[in-house]
């Protein structure tokens, strides 16, 4: 065998090699069971799972981020935010797409690889909350922040978010934005 092919062979292994170790970080945060933080306010959504109405994960806290984005979009009440992935959120995530510019086929109601990507874009890292948390807040399209409304970098590296049961107010706790299906359509 050449040179030349013993280093084309070599080159086309080695590219093969590297797109399987990046596949694999797509299922990270899934495997660990709860949306995760990475340093910064950077790539945090880039290995969450696809979430729809009749997804494994279409009634769980996951489904709560997404929604309480959709409060800070004025897109939801605070009402809405229930953790179940139903008709209303199907249809505020279709909002949701035209607002971050999605047209045709990709305004599908569905929060998946390109919607997460353009949802990453918009979190930007506020005031230090304690020794072990840093806020993360969502930067609405009309260019509001609201306060508090994402935290990462728990001691555990998990998202948290607010849920007030059914009011965005108060002394409510954070919930962890956990993939676990609840036996309810509310936040745990």
């Amino acid at each position: 065998m050449s040179r030349i092919s013993r280093t084309l062979i070599a080159g086309a292994a080695a590219l093969a090699f590297g797109i399987t170790l990046n596949t694999s970080p797509a299922a990270a945060s899934v495997s660990r069971g709860y949306i995760d933080e990475n340093a910064g306010a950077q790539n945090d959504f880039s290995d969450e799972a696809t979430l729809w109405s009749g997804s494994s994960y279409g009634n769980s806290n996951a489904v709560g981020v997404i929604q309480a984005i959709l409060y800070a979009e004025f897109i939801f009440d605070a009402q809405d935010v229930d953790c179940a992935y139903g008709s209303d959120t199907t249809w505020g995530v279709e909002q949701l797409q035209k607002r971050l510019g999605f047209t045709g086929a990709d305004v599908d109601g569905v929060v998946g690889a390109k919607t997460w990507a353009k949802l990453d874009d918009r979190l930007v890292e506020g005031s230090v909350y304690s020794d072990s948390m840093l806020n993360i807040q969502y930067r609405a399209t009309n260019g509001t922040t609201p306060n508090l409304f994402l935290r990462a970098r728990h001691s555990g590296g998990t998202y948290m978010f607010k849920y007030y049961g059914g009011n965005f107010g108060g002394n409510a706790a954070w919930k962890q934005a956990l993939y676990r299906s609840l036996s309810g359509s509310e936040c745990r």
